[in-house]
C-alpha cells in the first residue's frame, strides 16, 4: 500500500527468469522512423525505444539478454514521460552489462566507427560512482617489455575513460625509482577533466621498462599522497583508490598496510585494486590478496581484447555502499557534452584534415612547381591559414550539446544475503539550446548577457563559448573555466588572473547570491572589436543542480525601462477589426533567429514551418478564429527593481 506522500516507484523488474527462456531469440520489429525537427531531425519512432550494444559486448550474452528483456517494460515509462512533457528529448537507460535503451527509438549510426560505450559516457559515470582519489601505479621493470607494456598502457587508458570531473587522479610508474608519468603534475593530484586525461594519457606513451620493481616504495608514496590530501581536505573528499597495475609481486606488504590503511580497523581509507598482465605470471595469490583485503577488486588480464569490460568492474565495488543504502538515488547533472560524439574522435579527424591539406598541396606542387614557389601563390596560403586559424565560421550546428540528469538503478531484491549490484543508470537529455531560450535573451536585452557556471567552476553555457576548430570537437571543449572567458581590463599576464574574479569564481563555485562590478574587456563583432567597460555581475544558485546562473549588465545600462504590453496592443487591434498579419507583409523583413516567439509543444505533420518567419506568420492567422486568447509570456520586474524603471506605455 503506498502511504500519503510516499513517492511511487517503478516496480521491480523480474530478473530472475528461466535460463532456458534466455536463449529463445528476440524477435526482430519493424519500427517506421519519422524525421522530427524536435529531435534534431533524426528520425524517430515515438511509442517504442531502440536498443545499442556497443561492439565489444557480446549481444547474445545471457545477462545481456537477461536484461534487455525486462527493461523493455522502460518504454510504457518513456512514452508517458515524453506525452506528459513534449519538451523532452531523448530519454534512456545506460545498463552495467554494456547496452544502452534509449526513447524515441532511432538508427544508430556507425560511420566512420561506432566507438559509443554508454559506461563510458559521463552522464553514466557520474551518476554510478561517487566522487573519488585515485592514485594508478603501473610497473615499469623490465619483466613490463613487449605485450605486456602494451597492455598495461591500455589498462590505465580505460581507467581513465571512466573518471569525470569531479575525480582527482595521477600516475606514477615505478621500478628502482618512482616517477609521474606527467614531470608537472609531481606530488600532487589533478583534477580529472579532459585537458588532464590527455596529458596523462600522452605521458604513458612514454614510459620505459627497465630494472626491478620497487612495489613497496610505490606503495608508500602513494599512499602519503592520498593520506596528506584526506587530511588537508582537497581533491574529491570522498573515496580514494590505489589501481596497481603489475605482472606480480614477490610477497603481500603487509607492513605498508598496517602503517597506512589498517591503522583504524574495520574501516579502510583507501581501496587497493590489482591488474595483473601477462598469460603466464607466478605470485597470484600475494596481488590477489593485496585487493580483497583492501576492500578492493582483483583482476587478471592476458589480452588486449577483454580489457575494457574486466576495467569496468571496479565501478560496482566503488558504488557498493551507495548501492546498500538504497534509499538514496542521487541525481546529478552532467558538465556539457557533444551528445554521441567521442572526445578520442578530435585527434583522428584532426589527422584526417592534416592529410587532405598535404594531399591538397602536393597535387599543386606536382602541377605547377614555378606557381608554387611565386611570392603571390605563398602569400594567398598564408592568408587562408591565418583565416583558418582565426575560425569565426566555425559549425557549431554540427554538434548537439547537451547536459544530462541521471540517477543510479539500484537491484531492490530482497534476497537472503544482501547485494550491492547497481543495474544501470536513467537519464534524459537537456538541449544547451532549450536552456538558452529559458534565460531569456529578448528580455537582457543587447548588452546585457547570461551565462551558466558549474560546481567546476566550467562554463555550461556562455556567449563567448567556442567549443568547435574548424569543424573540429577542441580536445577540452567541455573545461574551458569561467574565467578564461570573462577577461578583466589590467595589465596582467595572460594566466595572470585578477584577485577580484577569483574571489568572484570561488563564490559562484561555492553556489553563494552575490555581486560585484568589474572592469572587463568583451570582445564582438567576429572578434574584430573591443570594448573596455564596467560590468556588473549578479549570481544566485540554481536549485536542485551544480549549476549557478551568472547575469551581467555594462555600467548604467538598464537603468531606465520601456514596458509595453504588447499582448493588450494585439488584443485592440483584433478587437478593432484590423489584420495583425498585415504588418508582416512581404519578404523585407525576419525576426530574430535565436528568440522564441510563439511554438507548438507537440509536432505535428501539418504544422512544420521552413522558416522562423513562416511559423510567427501562421500564429497570427490563427489570431483571426474566433476565442483566441494570446497568453502572456512576459516576467514583471521584481518589486523591488520597480523603483528602478520608469514605463510608459504607447
Amino acid at each position: 500500500m503506498i502511504e500519503p506522500g510516499e513517492i511511487i516507484t517503478t516496480p521491480i523488474p523480474m530478473i530472475d527468469e528461466d535460463p532456458a527462456d534466455i536463449t529463445t531469440p528476440i524477435p526482430p520489429k519493424e519500427i517506421v522512423l519519422t524525421k522530427k525537427r524536435h529531435f534534431f531531425n533524426e528520425a524517430v519512432n515515438t511509442t517504442v525505444s531502440s536498443v545499442h550494444v556497443p561492439t565489444n559486448v557480446y549481444d547474445r550474452a545471457t545477462e545481456v539478454i537477461k536484461a534487455i528483456k525486462w527493461s523493455e517494460a522502460l518504454d510504457s515509462i518513456f512514452y508517458n514521460n515524453y506525452i506528459g512533457d513534449p519538451t523532452l528529448t531523448w530519454q534512456y537507460f545506460g545498463s552495467s552489462s554494456g547496452f544502452l535503451r534509449q526513447f524515441p527509438a532511432t538508427k544508430w549510426e556507425q560511420d566512420p566507427v561506432d566507438l559509443y560505450d554508454c559506461r563510458l559516457r559521463s552522464w553514466y559515470i557520474e551518476a554510478a560512482n561517487s566522487p573519488k582519489d585515485m592514485l594508478i601505479l603501473v610497473d615499469s621493470s623490465g619483466s613490463m617489455t613487449g605485450q605486456r607494456k602494451d597492455i598495461a598502457k591500455h589498462v590505465v587508458s580505460n581507467i581513465l575513460d571512466t573518471l569525470g570531473p569531479n575525480d582527482y587522479v595521477n600516475i606514477f610508474t615505478f621500478s628502482e625509482e618512482v616517477a609521474e608519468v606527467v614531470p608537472c603534475f609531481r606530488d600532487t593530484l589533478v583534477q580529472a577533466n579532459m585537458g588532464n586525461i590527455r596529458e596523462l594519457k600522452l605521458g604513458m606513451d612514454n614510459i620505459e621498462t627497465n630494472e626491478i620493481a620497487n612495489v613497496s616504495a610505490a606503495l608508500t608514496r602513494a599512499f602519503e599522497l592520498l593520506e596528506q590530501f584526506r587530511e588537508t581536505r582537497n581533491g574529491a573528499r570522498c573515496n580514494q583508490a590505489i589501481m596497481l597495475v603489475s605482472d606480480g609481486v614477490p610477497y603481500s606488504f603487509d607492513e605498508v598496510f598496517e602503517q597506512f590503511n589498517w591503522k583504524e580497523l574495520p574501516f579502510i581509507p583507501v581501496r587497493v585494486f590489482t591488474y595483473l598482465i601477462g598469460r603466464e605470471v607466478a605470485d597470484v595469490k600475494e596481488i590477489k590478496e593485496m585487493a580483497c583485503r583492501n576492500q578492493g577488486y582483483y583482476v587478471h588480464l592476458s589480452t588486449m581484447a577483454e580489457v575494457r569490460e574486466e576495467v569496468l568492474n571496479y565501478i560496482p565495488v566503488i558504488a557498493r555502499p551507495l548501492v546498500l543504502n538504497k534509499r538514496e538515488h542521487p541525481v546529478v547533472w552532467s558538465e556539457i557534452y557533444a551528445d554521441v560524439e567521442d572526445p578520442k574522435m578530435t585527434d583522428w579527424l584532426w589527422e584526417i584534415k592534416e592529410r587532405a591539406e598535404q594531399k591538397e598541396r602536393f597535387i599543386d606542387y606536382r602541377k605547377n612547381r614555378v606557381l608554387f614557389y611565386s611570392p603571390e601563390e605563398q602569400h594567398r596560403r598564408m592568408i587562408m591559414k591565418q583565416r583558418m586559424n582565426q575560425d569565426p565560421y566555425s559549425n557549431n550546428q554540427k554538434y548537439n550539446f547537451m547536459t544530462t540528469v541521471s540517477v543510479p538503478v539500484f537491484d531492490r531484491r530482497e534476497n537472503a544475503t544482501r547485494v550491492a549490484n547497481i543495474l544501470g543508470v536513467a537519464g534524459a537529455d537537456v538541449p544547451i539550446a532549450e536552456i538558452k531560450k529559458y534565460l531569456k535573451p529578448h528580455l537582457l536585452g543587447v548588452n546585457g548577457y547570461a551565462f551558466i557556471v558549474t560546481n567546476n567552476g566550467y562554463i555550461l553555457t556562455h556567449p563567448d563559448f567556442r567549443p568547435v576548430f574548424q569543424d573540429i570537437l577542441k580536445p577540452a571543449y567541455n573545461t574551458v573555466d569561467m574565467i578564461e572567458v570573462e577577461l578583466t581590463d589590467d595589465d596582467q599576464g595572460p594566466r595572470d588572473f585578477n584577485n577580484m574574479l577569483l574571489n568572484m569564481r570561488e563564490s559562484i563555485i561555492n553556489q553563494s547570491t552575490g555581486a560585484k562590478w568589474i572592469r572587463v574587456k568583451y570582445h564582438f563583432d567576429e572578434m574584430k572589436r573591443v570594448s573596455r567597460t564596467k560590468r556588473q555581475y549578479y549570481w544566485t544558485p540554481i536549485k536542485n543542480t551544480p549549476f549557478t546562473l551568472v547575469v551581467t549588465y555594462p555600467e548604467t545600462y538598464g537603468v531606465n525601462r520601456l514596458q509595453i504590453r504588447t499582448e493588450d496592443e494585439i488584443h485592440r487591434i483584433h478587437a478593432k477589426g484590423s489584420n495583425v498579419a498585415s504588418f508582416f507583409s512581404g519578404n523585407n523583413w525576419k525576426i530574430h533567429p535565436d528568440w522564441v516567439y510563439c511554438k507548438y509543444l507537440n509536432e505535428h505533420p501539418n504544422e512544420t514551418f521552413g522558416t522562423p518567419e513562416l511559423e510567427l506568420k501562421h500564429f497570427l492567422e490563427r489570431m483571426k478564429l474566433g476565442g483566441w486568447k494570446w497568453p502572456s509570456n512576459r516576467t514583471p520586474p521584481p518589486p523591488e527593481h520597480a523603483m528602478f524603471c520608469k514605463c510608459a506605455r504607447t
